[in-house]
């Protein structure tokens, strides 16, 4: 339905509104969507009337665009393994689950921005279940509970480990999402009429549409008779005519996909050809998971000129994994913007600017104790030096920017603002 623009697009735009204001020469390069806009709103108000003119004169303005901004933070894959809901059960005083120690350091880095959304990999059976590790997931509701507390909005669930307690799991997952109002949960539904119910949400003005999908359920598979529908990845004829319905009733469709090699950080011809097509039917975020390592982030260009945002992989947002590679993961922070005042166009297109990877380390002592996260801003080369993971796999402080600088863009992170000299 509405897409955003490139940057060259976006300049001739904004500098057209304002022609009583500076010259596009006076417009620094660098500048912002968000700068222009308020050197415009100065500009405009500084009309002078000449010193000659003796009768009343009628000053008129060019109105000044007004925009609304969401600012949003994604992340991979929140895997519970069995050292973190003990660590948190040892440290609640009621004896449920305290998951508060494993995620405060980046806690307020979720709650900063207006929407964040992760891909909830283990099942949250609403206490049906007891708690359960690898290969078969489930955690307890104080986990969702806490997520919601540090300010996630939209958890997608369309996973490898969906069917990990099979349909009367999945059934107890949904129960427990729709007991939370402030929650948007994507990627498996209770039937055909829940599923054509696309999931949206409004912030600062602006609607979203949530889709989530997986190329695997590690084997499993809904049994014949049920009505409970997953996302599949592979079902492009689905998944085109969902994002081009999402597109209609909302300014953008975020989509979240389930996808690739476990373990690879290589991006096969595959996944980019599905993403172009993803994004030519209305897709405007694409944000990738599963492969528990990060893969790049790039715009991709439609036919019409316009952009879309896809991160291939976001990596693990925590985890208690035994490679050194699977604990270093990221939060991908980005602004839209979208005209709201009354000369907005009905199909404009949505703005997307301050495109950054920030990334996040997941670090534990000998024995996968006291698991807990650090953003890269955070951590040390002592830290780096003392991970438990180095009893079993390369890792290291070098070893963090290696990676980072393999597998993300330049434009989206900038190893310079983070790396520290011994």
């Amino acid at each position: 339905m509405k897409r955003f623009l490139s940057a060259a697009i976006i300049f001739s735009m904004l500098l057209a509104f304002a022609s009583c204001g500076k010259p596009v020469s006076d417009v620094p390069a660098t500048a912002s969507v968000t700068e222009i806009i308020s050197d415009m709103a100065v500009s405009s108000s500084e009309t002078t009337i000449p010193p000659e003119t003796t009768t009343a004169t009628t000053v008129t303005t060019e109105t000044v665009p007004e925009y609304s901004t969401v600012s949003i933070a994604a992340v991979g894959d929140n895997l519970i393994h069995s050292s973190i809901y003990k660590q948190a059960n040892a440290r609640a005083l009621d004896g449920g689950y305290d998951f508060t120690y494993a995620y405060e350091n980046v806690a307020d880095i979720i709650r900063r921005a207006d929407m964040a959304i992760i891909n909830q990999e283990t099942l949250i059976c609403n206490d049906v279940f007891e708690p359960s590790t690898y290969p078969r997931f489930n955690s307890p509701t104080q986990l969702g509970d806490h997520m919601l507390d540090i300010g996630f909005d939209v958890f997608t669930i369309a996973n490898n480990h969906t069917l990990d307690k099979g349909t009367d799991g999945l059934s107890a997952c949904l129960d427990y999402w729709e007991s939370k109002e402030n929650a948007i949960v994507a990627g498996a539904y209770r039937n055909a009429e829940d599923r054509a119910n696309i999931r949206t949400g409004e912030f600062e003005g602006i609607t979203f549409s949530f889709l989530s999908y997986t190329e695997s359920l590690n084997g499993l598979y809904l049994p014949d008779g049920s009505e409970l529908e997953i996302g599949d990845a592979y079902d492009i004829d689905t998944m085109l005519n969902e994002i081009k319905s999402a597109s209609e009733i909302s300014d953008v469709c975020v989509v979240s996909l389930h996808w690739g090699v476990e373990n690879s950080d290589i991006i096969s011809d595959y996944q980019r050809t599905t993403a172009k097509q993803l994004v030519d039917a209305g897709a405007d975020i694409i944000i990738g998971n599963h492969p528990h390592v990060l893969r790049d982030i790039e715009e991709i260009q439609r036919e019409d000129g316009t952009y879309a945002l896809c991160a291939y992989s976001l990596g693990n947002f925590i985890s208690a994994q035994s490679v050194g590679q699977n604990l270093i993961g990221g939060i991908l922070q980005f602004d839209i913007s979208l005209r709201i005042d009354e000369n907005a166009d009905e199909n404009q297109q949505p703005i997307i600017d301050n495109i950054e990877f920030v990334p996040v380390i997941t670090h534990y002592d000998g024995n996968y104790h006291d698991v807990r996260l650090y953003p890269l801003s955070m951590y040390t080369r002592e830290l780096a030096e003392s991970h438990g993971v180095k009893n079993m796999s390369k890792f290291g402080y070098d070893y963090i920017f290696d990676i980072l600088e393999r597998n993300i863009n330049e434009k989206y992170f900038d190893a310079s603002e983070y790396y520290v000299e011994e």
